[in-house]
């Protein structure tokens, strides 16, 4: 299993999310402070009660209120940072692997750990590479033999491996 050790691996894309998250939290906290304050206000018996204690009262439920939001808000953001980091995490691998495999590199291997959100991604990369790989790799075979087979004047023979060369690949959208 393999561990990160850096959980802002594109801190720019990572925090945009956070900061989100947070102002999200932020307004639905603010909403929910004044809907939740005004039914209470207005509950009935309220205004039996003196104006010192509907004062007390309001403070006492604007900290406590506080209080509840804030360490629903820091809870909410440290836990986007580790949830973000297994999807934004392998997102940065993989444009890594993607510019390795842009300039012909196809000895890269894809991993994930256990927790990342893209996994099923991850395994299909990997497929795509070893088949590409193996296609290349017979495809080199092929032209090595057509090579011979011209060498020794078998114009016939060269002409039938060269028309077996590159089958694997569909460049067309049918």
């Amino acid at each position: 299993m393999m561990i990160r050790k850096k959980y802002l691996v594109k801190p720019a894309l990572q925090l945009k999310y956070v900061l989100i998250f947070t102002a999200v939290i932020i307004v639905l906290g603010f909403l929910s402070y004044y809907a939740f304050f005004n039914a209470l206000i207005s509950a009935p018996g309220m205004e039996a009660l003196s104006a010192g204690t509907v004062k007390n009262f309001k403070n006492v439920y604007a900290n406590g209120f506080f209080w509840v939001i804030f360490i629903f808000a820091a809870f909410v953001i440290i836990q986007s940072v580790f949830y973000f980091h297994r999807i934004i995490g392998p997102l940065y691998f993989f444009e890594a692997v993607m510019k390795k495999l842009a300039k012909g590199n196809f000895g890269v291997k894809m991993h994930w750990r256990k927790r990342d959100e893209t996994k099923e991604l991850a395994q299909s990369i990997q497929e795509m590479i070893e088949n590409t790989k193996s296609s290349v790799l017979e495809d080199r075979q092929i032209i090595k033999d057509a090579i011979k087979a011209i060498n020794a004047k078998d114009s016939e023979k060269a002409k039938k491996l060269l028309s077996k060369a590159t089958k694997w690949c569909k460049t067309d959208s049918k």
